[in-house]
């Protein structure tokens, strides 16, 4: 095929593809382009917050405002405490969001510009007039407000992806091009930023960042706003799902999914590697002046240069992600990365005195460490749908609330050791930060910082060897059964989508045909690689198959003896309520919006509607879900009507 009939073809594809999805995809392409676009602002804007950071290694904090490293890691420990009871509450309200909008979209609108205001604000403080403790606690104070808005606007706009499509390679193509277009925030701020300070005074002057600061934070909240306005976010629930979720309830569900705890604790131990970033600061702005003998302008431009072509590092890999994703799985791409991490810092380590063989190996180490940016986001996709296939709720914000609370202190712990025990106690970094001027003082500090990372990410393939085990075919299953569920909820509510039924039997049958083929393949086959890749499939087949079981285990049985007991009883007996009518929401929700008038008519129903359920949901949950399951177990019993086919049992391999 000639290249001009290949362009035409791929023209043709994405003129097909702009406003409708194409087939057996979920999104089109010009949401994708809005949610990627949305993205390089949201990351200019979240690049800007991260300037405002309680670390001695911040060259705002510690340079430009001259704060030490020992009160600083004082406040982010107070800080993270404080948190502490942020996070769970940010992780209460996503997860109980009830907007037309969905569940992650309003967040885009409503943190983006309180997140800008107070980035802007915070660089024309009059800090030459401040003593030394006005400066740390306007600083910590900012710090503080800026974590109940930032920490919603990314979350939101991370999580949005994971919620676009049900398909989960699907999910991880637009997380990899959204990723590869809004690089190009970090990109141009690494190579601009330092070039503006280097004739500003230099990344230690204030006068820099109010420059830097209203400008990228303005246009990032501007640009931000793409991923509100153009996407949509498609869950696979049937259509009375309610998100309704109690705080401990979620906390609890969270607490069983083995595969949260495996990527938890990984990433417990991937936090010893946070001293090495700062390696990049200390021989590439800091380093180059020495070794090079550069003017400020100078170490700006060249700085500038090298920042940016390290960032550029993680392009090939958000290319590659997807690719070896549907080669190897998201599994093995974790150990190949974590493999191949350990490796780029082995040579730095031996390389710290040749400062361009130093710069080889954090481009290369750069490259390795983007691929968690798109893997990890689809694996935490996945973890999520298997939460829903295990117990039927959405939990994007409560599941990981017990780790979060678990992994709080052990940030709290690896911070104070990094940062105190040895910057600090160990090595001297206290607020003497032109010392890192000399090789001498700055050579043995990342040396350290380099084996503690090499420790951490050594121990981190434990964990995630043993138990993270899921499996690309299995989660297709999953979300084939998730499929299945919600239609036949459909169905019995009679709310059924054109041709969701069909599809719910096809997904079904065809299921059903593969693991029959599958069982005769092994039976025939005598090559032992076939016989472990037939019984992979198999496994994962099972768990569609056995679908038409899911009430007939001793645990499932038990647990609709005990929700029909509790059904027995009246709503007023057991909670002295009265059980509230849809009617009120439901004619809210019917109302018109043609005008401004009638949208703020319509808003002020449903939520005045909204109030009276959500306090029947909050008091009765335990009542309505043992409804919604008697409910499944009934339409369950006529899963040969509705299928029109028994199942072979199943076989232990």
């Amino acid at each position: 095929m000639k290249i001009t009939d290949k362009c035409k073809n791929l023209l043709n594809s994405l003129k097909a593809g702009w406003s409708n999805p194409p087939k057996d995809k979920y999104i089109p392409y010009k949401e994708v382009l809005s949610y990627s676009v949305g993205g390089i602002g949201v990351k200019m804007l979240i690049q800007m917050v991260y300037y405002i950071g309680l670390s001695g290694t911040s060259l705002l904090a510690g340079s430009a405002l001259g704060l030490k490293n020992g009160d600083l890691v004082n406040l982010n420990l107070i800080a993270t405490v404080i948190c502490i009871f942020l996070v769970p509450l940010r992780g209460m309200i996503i997860d109980n969001t009830r907007s037309k909008k969905g569940k992650f979209r309003p967040y885009l609108l409503y943190t983006g510009i309180p997140t800008a205001v107070l980035t802007t604000a915070f660089a024309f403080l009059p800090f030459e007039s401040m003593s030394y403790n006005q400066k740390l606690w306007s600083l910590f104070a900012v710090y503080m407000l800026l974590q109940l808005c930032y920490p919603f606007y990314d979350q939101s706009y991370t999580t949005l992806a994971q919620v676009m499509s049900p398909n989960s390679n699907e999910r991880a193509d637009v997380i990899t091009v959204s990723t590869f277009v809004y690089s190009l925030a970090p990109t141009v701020i690494g190579f601009i930023v330092p070039i503006i300070a280097g004739f500003t005074g230099g990344m230690e002057h204030i006068n820099a960042y109010r420059v830097i600061m209203p400008i990228f934070a303005i246009l990032g909240c501007a640009l931000g706003m793409f991923s509100y306005t153009g996407t949509k976010e498609r869950i696979i629930v049937a259509k009375d799902y309610t998100p309704k979720v109690p705080f401990f309830h979620g906390i609890a569900a969270g607490m069983k999914n083995k595969f949260q705890w495996a990527r938890s604790i990984t990433a417990w131990c991937v936090l010893l590697q946070m001293g090495i970033g700062n390696i990049t600061t200390w021989y590439f702005y800091y380093g180059i002046k020495d070794v090079l003998n550069l003017t400020t302008e100078e170490q700006g431009v060249l700085n500038g240069t090298l920042v940016t072509i390290l960032g550029a590092s993680a392009t090939p890999a958000m290319i590659l992600t997807p690719i070896i994703i549907k080669k190897i799985g998201k599994r093995n791409l974790v150990i190949m990365y974590t493999v191949c991490n350990i490796l780029c810092m082995v040579g730095m380590y031996f390389s710290i005195r040749n400062i361009w063989l130093l710069y080889v190996f954090v481009w290369l180490r750069g490259f390795f460490a983007a691929f968690p940016i798109i893997s990890d986001s689809a694996m935490n996709a996945d973890v999520l749908d298997y939460q829903q296939y295990k117990t039927g709720e959405r939990l994007e914000g409560l599941m990981a609330q017990a780790v979060t609370f678990i992994g709080t202190f052990v940030t709290m712990g690896v911070t104070y050791f990094v940062q105190t025990v040895v910057m600090q106690n160990h090595y001297g970094l206290v607020d003497n930060y032109d010392d890192l001027y000399m090789a001498s003082f700055r050579e043995p500090l990342s040396k350290a910082m380099i084996l503690i990372a090499i420790a951490g990410y050594a121990l981190s393939l434990i964990p995630f060897t043993t138990l993270y085990t899921l499996t690309e075919e299995e989660h297709k299953s999953y979300i084939t059964v998730l499929k299945i569920r919600a239609a036949l909820e459909d169905y019995a509510n009679n709310e059924l989508s054109k041709g969701q039924l069909e599809e719910a039997k096809k997904l079904y049958s065809d299921a059903v045909s593969r693991y029959e083929e599958c069982l005769l393949k092994l039976k025939s086959t005598n090559s032992s690689r076939e016989k472990r890749k037939l019984k992979k499939s198999i496994k994962a087949l099972e768990i569609i198959v056995n679908e038409n079981r899911r009430f007939s285990s001793p645990e499932m049985i038990k647990k609709v003896n005990k929700a029909k007991e509790l059904i027995s009883h009246s709503v007023e007996e057991l909670y002295s309520i009265s059980e509230p009518t849809m009617e009120a929401y439901n004619k809210a929700k019917a109302m018109s919006e043609e005008s401004y008038e009638e949208i703020k008519a319509k808003n002020k129903m449903l939520k005045e509607a909204s109030k009276e359920l959500d306090r029947f949901h909050k008091k009765a949950f335990k009542y309505i879900e043992a409804r919604k399951l008697v409910k499944q177990y009934e339409y369950y019993l006529d899963w040969n009507a509705i299928f029109g086919k028994e199942v072979i049992e199943t076989q232990t391999l």
